[in-house]
């Protein structure tokens, strides 16, 4: 096998690669759509394909994250020989747990920051079990003082870690791009569940708060990836989430991309239980493991 970067030559196939299963592959359509080329190459990273005698076999993006298509335990050999040579650096692999497992294996990294060996891959595809909430709009940069707050929880919540931890200029620019290209739903309160005045927690210069929020963190035409899903803990239980991403769904499906998915970690029941009422069904799983 042969690991060199991909060039333009190569755009088609790796399109139609990509199009045979949009939800698994929707981070690297929105990539390739963006670039409209197979040939990337920069400081932000290089989509590399392992290539046999009879053409390409695979290809793997190395960036901040690693993904993958048509990955397997074979043609990971020479890109864990191309890590391993590179050495460690802070970086996410996220795809099918066949490859992820395996080829995180091999590399002498040392101990990775988190993995989440087993997420089941969620895909919006039958008629929720719940009325879509009314009260779910589309987020403004004037939002932003609220949905900072809580989307440094969720995060934290999520990974186990504060995405502020070393200063939060990089992850305050993040939640306002996605504020400003309308890809946050969100919904607003500013009366707790029992109605009296909410508490100003997390956001704690807001009188409103956001009560339910979610991302739709990975867009191309083809698919879109739903992230950042949160329900402020006052109003969990309550119906709100499932609700909530009833509305979120259909949003995405008639605004953004046919292909409408998700993946979540396995041992979060609560949240597999909302999304199977709004819709989804699992069709993979995923791993991640964080550097």
């Amino acid at each position: 096998m042969r690991l060199l970067p991909l060039t333009q030559r190569y755009t088609d196939w790796l399109t139609r690669s990509l199009l045979e299963d949009p939800a698994r592959n929707s981070y690297l359509l929105a990539l390739v759509r963006a670039r409209g080329s197979a040939d990337i190459s920069g400081p932000t990273g290089t989509l590399y394909g392992v290539f046999d005698d009879d053409g390409p076999l695979a290809a793997y993006w190395l960036g901040g994250s690693i993904v993958a298509v048509g990955a397997t335990p074979h043609t990971n050999k020479p890109i864990a020989t191309l890590l391993n040579a590179r050495g460690r650096w802070s970086t996410s692999f996220i795809g099918d747990a066949s490859w992820v497992l395996d080829l995180t294996a091999q590399l002498r990294w040392g101990e990775p920051r988190g993995v989440r060996p087993e997420q089941p891959l969620l895909v919006y595809e039958r008629e929720p079990a719940v009325l879509a909430h009314p009260g779910v709009r589309v987020g403004e940069v004037s939002d932003l003082g609220a949905v900072f707050g809580a989307s440094v929880e969720m995060f934290t919540e999520e990974v186990g870690f504060s995405p502020i931890e070393d200063g939060e200029r990089e992850y305050r620019s993040r939640v306002r791009s996605l504020l400003d290209s309308g890809s946050t739903l969100l919904v607003l309160s500013d009366r707790g569940p029992d109605g009296q005045p909410i508490r100003r927690w997390p956001a704690t210069r807001s009188i409103p708060q956001v009560i339910f929020k979610a991302d739709l963190g990975i867009r191309s035409p083809y698919a879109v990836q739903v992230q950042g899903v949160w329900t402020h803990p006052d109003f969990r239980g309550r119906g709100i989430a499932s609700a909530g991403m009833a509305a979120v769904s259909a949003h995405a499906q008639q605004h953004v991309a046919p292909t409408v998915s998700l993946y979540a970690n396995s041992y979060n029941a609560a949240a597999l239980r909302v999304y199977e009422k709004a819709g989804y069904v699992q069709r993979g799983t995923f791993a991640t493991v964080m550097y």
